[in-house]
């Protein structure tokens, strides 16, 4: 059962895996999140030419691996041949090809964390009902949570299941995107620290709406948005 956090315990979100120690997206980056205990373990999906679901930020695997292409023009065995090859700890990095979806909700289920999966490079109901598929097969369908920016992947999410929590990304946050995210259900709102008032937490929960804070790396910031009441904080580090 995915919980929001309560007070000032808020439950701790991990970018894109453990971000600020292994790059991004990465299995290291997944593991060490797990290993540090965190609530949950955030990533980016995208689907690829021929229908295969992976873990990688950008539209393009240019900035990240030793290839270049848009991802969903590239077929699985072609993304294969890619390999991460920047980021902090890319050193430790013994396997350096870009995660399925599996390889990252397999992480988050051994080490007990909730999978935050970004609906990122999914563009119709066939595969967002792919990444719902996937997670329902391995037993995850009720510890994860669901991101996104476009409100019409979390919209076609409702479609499937009503259980699994949506939050919709805003590059900042009023009260008309909480409005938004309210109308989902079993929802929330998921904004940029910098962009947002630290008053909109308290409406946002009369709208019966979680908050999660990105992307919040130093304590002080913690602590701030802890008492104006976040439910998540994501955060490179933890």
């Amino acid at each position: 059962m995915v919980k929001k956090g309560s007070g000032l315990s808020c439950c701790s979100i991990a970018h894109r895996g453990l971000s600020a120690e292994a790059p991004e997206n990465s299995l290291l980056g997944f593991e060490l999140a797990g290993q540090r205990g965190v609530w949950g373990i955030e990533t980016d999906v995208h689907a690829t030419a021929d229908g295969a679901l992976v873990c990688i930020h950008d539209d393009t695997v240019d900035r990240t691996t030793d290839g270049t292409g848009p991802v969903r023009e590239m077929t699985f065995q072609q993304l294969r041949r890619c390999h991460i090859d920047r980021g902090r700890g890319i050193e430790r990095c013994e396997n350096r090809e870009i995660p399925t979806l599996t390889a990252y909700l397999d992480i988050c289920k051994r080490y007990g964390a909730v999978a935050v999966i970004e609906l990122k490079g999914v563009s119709c109901l066939e595969e967002v009902r792919a990444v719902y598929e996937t997670g329902q097969g391995m037993g995850m369908e009720h510890r994860c949570m669901c991101i996104s920016f476009q409100i019409e992947r979390l919209r076609e999410l409702r479609t499937l299941t009503e259980s699994i929590p949506v939050q919709l990304l805003a590059e900042r946050g009023t009260k008309e995107t909480v409005d938004r995210a309210a109308a989902l259900g079993n929802s929330g709102i998921d904004f940029r620290t910098t962009k947002t008032g630290l008053s909109l937490p308290a409406y946002a929960h009369q709208k019966g709406c979680t908050v999660n804070v990105w992307t919040v790396n130093w304590a002080f910031r913690k602590e701030m948005w802890a008492r104006a009441g976040a439910d998540f904080l994501t955060s490179n580090r933890w």
